[in-house]
């Protein structure tokens, strides 16, 4: 019997397309979400150059209660009787939409976020820069940084998540309070 040969050439070319197409469109949403919501990404990066820390802390918190929230629902969504599995639509519902809540509140954090490590490589770098490009600077040399084994998996990627969220929830507490 004939087997196929295995391509790792092929394979290694298709998944570094992958991942260059994958960063493309993430540097793409997170500059379109900065150029769409303006406010919104100024309100919370001046969150994240007020306050990183009570940001980081807020998202550790939000994430810690609405993660388990969504994850709870989850695991009742599904009621396991002898040979049957029941569902139930109402918790699976409301797991999906708290878990969506999440992502885009993370989203548009994240704009933010990636928009101020762009102010701040630009500093750096010494360039004057449009915000639109510090914001495509900061996605690119994040997102490189967070794919950096065990620094980045469970350090870096981590640490701009929960700061994304922070920022993003102390910013809509702040809009509300005036």
């Amino acid at each position: 019997m004939l087997m196929p040969r295995e391509d790792p050439v092929g394979k290694t070319v298709f998944a570094v397309v992958v991942l260059v197409i994958g960063l493309t469109c993430f540097v793409a949403l997170m500059t379109f979400l900065a150029a769409v919501l303006r406010r919104s990404t100024e309100r919370c990066t001046d969150v994240i150059r007020t306050m990183p820390v009570r940001a980081l802390l807020a998202g550790l918190a939000g994430y810690a209660v609405l993660g388990g929230l969504a994850a709870w629902l989850l695991s009742n969504a599904y009621i396991e009787r002898l040979l049957e599995t029941v569902f139930v639509p109402g918790m699976l519902v409301a797991s999906i939409a708290v878990s969506l809540l999440l992502v885009l509140a993370t989203l548009l954090g994240g704009a933010a976020t990636f928009s101020h490590i762009g102010d701040r490589l630009a500093v750096v770098h010494g360039g004057e820069m449009s915000g639109l490009k510090r914001t495509a600077l900061g996605t690119l040399v994040s997102t490189l940084a967070a794919w950096f084994p065990i620094v980045g998996w469970f350090v870096i990627t981590p640490a701009l998540v929960l700061l994304s969220f922070g920022a993003f929830t102390l910013a809509q507490v702040q809009r509300l309070r005036r």
